[in-house]
């Protein structure tokens, strides 16, 4: 059982600057190597507020000085936004700079408005990221890339720099069919996260991956990775106010989702969405309680679900970085060994 911790970066509305984010995200990653945490991931988003985090791969090399046991991954690089033959030497790179610390998150992309400014057709980007993947799993095996598909052409290109580790741990985002088998086929890991929608739908992703797994021959145990937003605090008045950030970051991401999201300059607005979740269903889905409380529901989530990987996801929407901070600790001291001890 692995533990992680998300790094969103969202750019706080209170008037926090991208320095002092940075610096909370380092002090939060040095807090997670600290507390017995497996894996810190940096996100990739571009040209809103909703994350300040543009090149993940640059920000788990910075990490790395900061740290000393701890694993930095992407999560995810957004394969489609990258020139492919580059981007596959700056994983091998980032991959030698952690010495075997580092993992790998990939996906496809979710949000319209990064494709329309980078110019990338949206509707293909399934297609494109997993033939950036294949030419990827190439040269990680042979050293070369030779690949000639729609949306890579690589002839003969013999790769300078290799990659520190023969297998360098792959988790992958996406529950199309396509990535399904992929994740199955080459032993990656599946991460989901359900953001705001009822638990239910981790049972439901991973009824996928199984069917999936039964249907190209493969056993019924694969690993299985689950992000979700967590806040754990001893104030009941504090439960309330982290369900309405957890409503603010459920609305920031809507938003993205749409082909114009609602935003001024690169400020994205919390917007309403249809069938949106009261604060009380949030705080009955979502892991934000007291330590008992988060520790038992995380309990029966890892277990019924065979969950090998969790993500903690602790600083969303403009929650105060102070209470992160509190947050994390009882997260540490009080959650973490009540799940290992029955785990």
């Amino acid at each position: 059982m692995e533990f992680s911790l998300f790094n969103l970066m969202t750019l706080p509305s209170s008037g926090v600057s991208h320095a002092e984010v940075f610096q909370q995200t380092r002090t939060l990653v040095s807090m997670a190597e600290e507390g017995g945490f497996d894996v810190a991931w940096m996100a990739e988003h571009h040209l809103s507020s909703y994350s300040i985090s543009s090149s993940p791969l640059s920000l788990c090399s910075h990490m790395a000085g900061y740290t000393k046991r701890i694993k930095l991954g992407p999560a995810v690089v957004v394969l489609p936004f990258y020139e492919p033959l580059r981007l596959i030497e700056d994983i091998f790179m980032t991959d030698q700079l952690l010495e075997g610390r580092f993992v790998l998150g990939l996906g496809t992309g979710y949000q319209p408005r990064e494709f329309e400014k980078f110019d990338i057709p949206y509707g293909r980007r399934l297609e494109h990221g997993l033939e950036i993947w294949a030419a990827l799993l190439q040269a990680q095996e042979t050293g070369v890339i030779d690949f000639d598909g729609e949306f890579v052409s690589i002839r003969d290109a013999a790769l300078s720099i290799e990659p520190f580790q023969q297998t360098i741990p792959t988790f992958v985002v996406g529950s199309a069919p396509e990535i399904r088998r992929l994740i199955i086929k080459r032993g990656a890991t599946a991460l989901m996260t359900p953001g705001l929608a009822p638990p239910a739908v981790i049972s439901t992703v991973r009824d996928l991956l199984s069917e999936t797994a039964a249907e190209t021959g493969k056993i019924d145990d694969f690993p299985y990775a689950v992000q979700r937003m967590v806040f754990v605090t001893k104030d009941k008045d504090q439960l309330v106010p982290a369900a309405k950030e957890a409503l603010r970051h459920g609305r920031y991401a809507t938003n993205m989702r749409q082909e114009q999201p609602a935003m001024t300059g690169a400020v994205l607005e919390s917007t309403p969405f249809e069938g949106e979740p009261s604060v009380d269903e949030i705080l009955d889905r979502c892991l934000i309680g007291g330590p008992e409380e988060v520790a038992e529901q995380l309990i029966g989530e890892l277990s019924t679900n065979r969950i090998t990987h969790f993500s903690a996801f602790m600083q969303f929407a403009d929650m105060p970085y102070g209470l992160v901070q509190k947050s994390m600790e009882l997260f540490i001291e009080e959650v973490m060994p009540a799940v290992k001890s029955r785990l």
